[in-house]
């Protein structure tokens, strides 16, 4: 990517760079081939163009044709039809900072701005689009500037009347000035195509000390430092007889959760998402991933406390009201709630496969370690008692004379 891209705070992309009008546009034309154009046609193409514009002297032609005539693409077309032509400018660096300090002249670019073939380009410059009541062709020849500028960098255009900045708008051309402080006001541009990446997000059961530190991690960062209770009230000495669910995103720590496990229920409590990340709907996920875990384990009853002004969002995802007067922790209003539950179809009962119940937690249904040895897996184990063999056992029987 371009260090032009960058300063606009662009980020590598495989999204689209036009709005989708300009692609129906595009589709609907006849695809007649498209091509680099030979030097008597651009000069044909250049004569019927400078009844209606002012255009750069045929000098300043030559001699861009000269640096690269790939910059010159033609439209073929049927029979007795006049051809469109696109004239584009590859810039380097310097090129396009003339252009976005306003040295730049389209009438006598300078030669040494632009980037020779086989050299990267900074940006594209839109010299000249000609396309008379050919506007599907237009954006034909447009697309094709755009696959030459596919590793991201920007399009340039001049908007030379209301009616072409109008035109350009609707294809998804914007003012260079929103983006570059020093861009003139004349200039437009048309962005690489930004691909929001969905952000990698996990939730599942803190198996290791690792996972457990940093829910830990996560409960100071929120509870001790936004609610800035005592410790032994955060860490009350039930942590270790718990189940705790860890949430990332893109592997940081992001939230997490704790459920206590009682005869006929189930209390869900501590949960926590770090403020970097809650704009992910991250305690939505952590509910619902401990939901399922208690209808696997086959829980009818889940019990919480919710932050009193919360309990809308709880009641969102099922929960209920019980109706109670609230009660606070740390000065903060809680209420009690409750969600009923129907256990899983392949919820866990007493009479289960051993091997199920020798499983990770939440692993119920992957390949344990213990299924592991009884597949075979029990070589290593061999291996160790052949190097170690049990010394053999001695009589303890006394001597009697």
């Amino acid at each position: 990517m371009s260090n032009v891209a960058r300063a606009a705070g662009l980020s590598a992309s495989m999204g689209r760079r036009f709005e989708s009008v300009f692609y129906r546009w595009a589709d609907h034309a006849e695809h007649h081939p498209i091509r680099p154009a030979t030097r008597r046609e651009v000069a044909n193409v250049l004569a019927a163009a400078c009844d209606g514009m002012t255009l750069a002297d045929e000098a300043v032609v030559d001699a861009i044709w000269a640096v690269d005539p790939g910059q010159f693409l033609i439209a073929e077309s049927s029979a007795g039809e006049a051809r469109q032509l696109v004239a584009f400018l590859r810039l380097n660096e310097a090129g396009t900072a003339a252009l976005l300090d306003d040295r730049f002249s389209g009438r006598q670019p300078d030669i040494a701005w632009l980037a020779r073939p086989g050299a990267p380009a900074s940006s594209i410059f839109l010299w000249l689009l000609w396309a008379p009541r050919q506007i599907g062709q237009g954006m034909r020849l447009i697309a094709r500037v755009d696959e030459i500028a596919a590793d991201g960098i920007p399009i340039f255009a001049r908007g030379l009347t209301q009616v072409s900045v109008r035109a350009q708008s609707a294809i998804g051309f914007q003012d260079a000035g929103e983006f570059y402080a020093s861009a003139p006001a004349w200039l437009r541009v048309a962005l690489p195509a930004v691909t929001l990446r969905r952000p990698a997000v996990q939730v599942q059961v803190a198996r290791s000390l690792e996972d457990i530190a940093r829910v830990f991690a996560v409960r100071a960062a929120v509870s001790m430092a936004e609610r800035i209770p005592l410790y032994e009230e955060e860490f009350d000495g039930n942590d270790f007889c718990a189940t705790h669910f860890l949430a990332t995103v893109d592997g940081d720590a992001a939230g997490c959760l704790r459920i206590r496990w009682f005869g006929d229920f189930a209390k869900m409590e501590r949960v926590a998402v770090r403020r970097d990340y809650r704009r992910h709907r991250l305690t939505r996920q952590l509910v619902r991933a401990g939901v399922e875990h208690c209808r696997r384990k086959g829980y009818r009853r889940l019990y919480a406390h919710a932050r009193a002004d919360l309990v809308p969002l709880w009641c969102c995802l099922g929960w209920q009201d019980m109706g109670g007067k609230d009660f606070s922790f740390v000065d903060v209003p809680y209420r009690e709630i409750m969600l009923e539950l129907e256990p899983s179809n392949d919820a866990i009962r007493f009479g289960a496969d051993p091997m199920l119940l020798l499983r990770p937690e939440g692993r119920w249904d992957e390949i344990g370690p213990f299924d592991r040895m009884r597949l075979g897996g029990d070589r290593g184990r061999r291996g160790r008692a052949d190097h170690h063999p049990v010394a053999p056992v001695r009589s303890c029987t006394a001597n009697v004379d």
